[in-house]
């Protein structure tokens, strides 16, 4: 550590948040042992804080043998207290620099929900995010350099540990877990000056999805600042930012590279694992059928049991019915082996015969069997069966009704789930935001409508105020207001797999665009330009004095702004129009703020209606009036604003508004159905939708699209040059990707 920025003084900066909770765990030690683990938590925490740049982030024990993390909704760094006691100092140091590197440039917040929810997502950010934070600190504190590579070496049986924990719960090693610790070895490998070199024994699956996104995920990696960036600030683009603002921007650029590039090979590697699952929650069930039948016929004195359902066998050789039930007999012989060694969940070691049904127990997984329910059975080895007997199990999946097919995958989901959340526990950088507390947090200041109801007494009501007339009202304004958000999330589950495909035919468009190079000139960096360094030798500049180093750009701000402008008019009542261009809405506002994309989503009729504003993020609260839209258009109160469509001057108010953000392309997305009946305030003399079309187009520098969603759009085509008109919702993803990119290369000509 460099001596001319020494640490705080213990004394100054340690604390904990709960000492009643930290007396309890050093209870469980001795006395002297509880003076070491303080003393070291105090010299420890200094480091932290020092790394950190937080004076007052607490670092506290967590339970011996949990582990260390740094919580970043809470801002607290957990540290193992048996790791104190057990591991060499220089292995404390690296740890607690690691928490602390994360503290200084690991941000999340800005990840939408939706993509945290996605299974193997948040294990990828992590596998990606803990070597750029190692790069971070390495660079910042070449202290830290030194200690790494001792503490990876002791953690090598990291990845042993998981295997075993994949065999137990799963029953298979996932290609998402391979392929996200092959990132961390790939990392470590470079660290040490060695060429990237796969794994030997991965399948050949992992290693082309790893093949294709390593040289992302290194620019992932290498993507955060320096340590001056994140102390002082530097420039984005032409402006100046603050230190936390180009932490975040790092991040953020980090997190796209992630999203953009690795994700979509990661998550083939989920979807083959999610099939894997299917088989075994399937064989699961199978065996508990068998295990069933067995007990039935032992207490009726029949003997024998329930074999493989019959339109399975249908389809298997007799050789791959053996084949399935010597593995169904094996993992519950495995399983009964490893409960006479006290190393078998309890879930499995009651379907082995540990426990009898009915007891009720809670599983290593956190599930409970319910009184008198059945355990789920014990995973079987599905590396023992043939890629052709695991092919037909997955074709007779496929023939089962439709409610079976979505029970085996919902069970298939949840323990997928549930071994994933697991895995993201042992890693050090616990990125992870659980999306249910995330989707806690957002729901936990609830509109006023629905908080909750107290008792009301006469005296606390003005005079005449009957307390049951208030309770009802309130209750019926809670249901308006929950009515609203039902329908916005009701129509998002509908229309998700238009969603996701849009999704994807957008950001080949948008994304790509993103310049990622190199900068050089710099006396310090990742890597070194050899023309330039083989031109300053010809020169004789020595190496200390050496411009030939190259850092990556900083990302360049936001390129696209889109305004969504809605009709709300009363006419988008007629042949369903509002529901379908509502649904329409939903896709393009989830996509465009999947996509990062600045946004502004405004409807309209006689006046404006603001839902989200450009530099606002997507929310529950947004989602919720939103779903109002439905009403609008059949609003007659007022001045009748539902019977009016003064589109002209509403196109004329949004590209104002466009036109005030800085992005070098910009849309404005009208989606209506282009019959104008223009209201007394916004007279037809003055704002006729051709007219303003036309002036949008000449005096402004804005791409112009207008969509007509269902049946009676047509005349949208008349008035927009660039224009989709009576196109079905579940066409749009398809037909809205084709024209943007004609739009952005019509543009790119001139």
């Amino acid at each position: 550590m460099p001596r001319q920025e020494p640490a705080p003084e213990p004394e100054m900066v340690y604390r904990a948040l709960d000492r009643k909770k930290e007396k309890d765990l050093l209870a469980e030690f001795t006395p002297e042992q509880q003076a070491e683990i303080k003393q070291k938590q105090q010299v420890l925490s200094s480091l932290a804080y020092f790394i950190g740049k937080d004076f007052r982030i607490p670092v506290e024990l967590n339970e011996p043998g949990a582990g260390w993390h740094w919580d970043f909704q809470e801002n607290v760094i957990r540290i193992d207290p048996k790791d104190l006691l057990e591991k060499p100092m220089d292995y404390l140091r690296f740890v607690i620099s690691h928490e602390g590197g994360h503290r200084r440039i690991s941000r999340t917040d800005f990840i939408p929900l939706e993509e945290w929810e996605q299974p193997g997502f948040a294990f990828m950010m992590n596998a990606i995010e803990d070597p750029r934070d190692n790069n971070f600190v390495a660079d910042s504190y070449p202290k830290f350099r030194e200690q790494m590579g001792l503490a990876y070496q002791e953690d090598l049986d990291f990845e042993a540990k998981a295997k075993q924990k994949a065999d137990q719960k799963l029953g298979y090693q996932p290609r998402f877990m391979q392929a996200g610790f092959e990132y961390i070895k790939q990392w470590f490998r470079e660290t040490q000056g060695k060429e990237f070199e796969l794994s030997e024994d991965l399948p050949e699956d992992v290693k082309a999805a790893v093949r294709a996104t390593l040289e992302s995920a290194r620019d992932s990696w290498w993507r955060y600042p320096s340590r001056q960036e994140a102390d002082k600030g530097g420039k984005i683009g032409r402006k100046k930012a603050s230190g936390e603002e180009m932490i975040r921007e790092y991040a953020r650029t980090s997190y796209e590279i992630n999203r953009d590039e690795v994700w979509p090979e990661f998550k083939k590697l989920i979807e083959s694992d999610m099939e894997d699952q299917k088989a075994q929650e399937l064989i699961k069930d199978i065996q508990q059928d068998m295990q069933q039948g067995q007990q039935e016929g032992q207490e009726s004195g029949e003997g024998g049991g329930q074999g493989l359902p019959q339109n399975l066998k249908d389809k298997l050789t007799p050789e791959e019915q053996q084949a399935l039930s010597e593995a169904i007999k094996n993992a519950v012989e495995e399983a009964k082996k490893e409960e006479e060694k006290g190393d078998l969940p309890a879930e499995a070691s009651a379907q082995a015969g540990g426990q009898s049904e009915g007891q009720g127990q809670e599983s290593e997984i956190g599930q409970e069997t319910p009184t008198g329910g059945k355990p789920r059975g014990v995973p079987v080895n599905l590396d023992s069966l043939s890629q052709e007997l695991k092919q037909k199990i997955k074709e007779y999946i496929e023939s089962l009704p439709e409610g079976e097919q979505r029970e085996i995958a919902e069970k298939a989901q949840a323990a997928f789930k549930e071994f994933e959340e697991a895995l993201n526990e042992e890693l050090r950088g616990k990125l992870s935001d659980n999306p249910e507390k995330k989707a806690e947090r957002e729901t936990s200041q609830p509109p006023e409508a629905e908080a909750p109801k107290r008792v009301e007494t006469s005296r606390e009501l003005p005079p005449g105020v009957d307390p049951e007339e208030l309770r009802k009202y309130k209750e019926r304004i809670a249901k308006e207001v929950k009515k609203d958000a039902n329908v916005y999330e009701t129509m998002r589950q509908e229309v998700l797999p238009l969603i996701d495909k849009l999704e994807t035919e957008l950001r080949e468009i948008f994304v790509a665009r993103k310049a990622k190079g190199w900068q050089s000139g710099f006396t310090t960096g990742k890597r070194i330009d050899i023309k330039r360094r083989i031109q300053e030798k010809a020169k004789s500049v020595p190496a200390m004095e050496s411009k030939a180093w190259q850092k990556r750009e900083m990302p360049a701000e936001k390129d696209y702004a889109i305004s969504l402008l809605v009709d709300l008019s009363g006419s988008m009542k007629d042949d369903g129009k509002i529901k379908e261009t509502f649904k329409a809405v939903i896709v393009l506002s989830e996509v465009f703020n999947r996509l990062s994309i600045n946004l502004e989503i405004l409807g309209f009729n006689d006046r404006i209606y603001e839902y989200q504003s450009f530099g606002e993020q997507m929310s529950k609260a947004i989602r919720e009036h939103m779903g109002g839209m439905l009403q609008e258009v059949s609003d007659t109160s007022d001045t009748g604003k539902a019977k009016w469509n003064d589109d002209g001057w509403a196109l004329e108010q949004a590209s104002e508004r466009l036109a005030r953000q800085k992005a070098d392309q910009k849309f404005l997305v009208v989606l209506s159905d282009g019959i104008p009946k223009e209201s007394s305030m916004h007279p037809r003399s003055k704002y006729e939708l051709g007219k303003m079309i036309k002036k949008v187009l000449d005096e402004t520098d804005q791409h112009l699209i207008g969509l007509g969603i269902g049946r009676g759009t047509e005349h949208v085509g008349s008035y927009y040059p660039n224009s989709i008109a009576n196109v079905r919702v579940k066409e749009m993803a398809e037909k809205l990707a084709g024209l943007i990119k004609e739009v952005i290369v019509n543009y790119d000509k001139f």
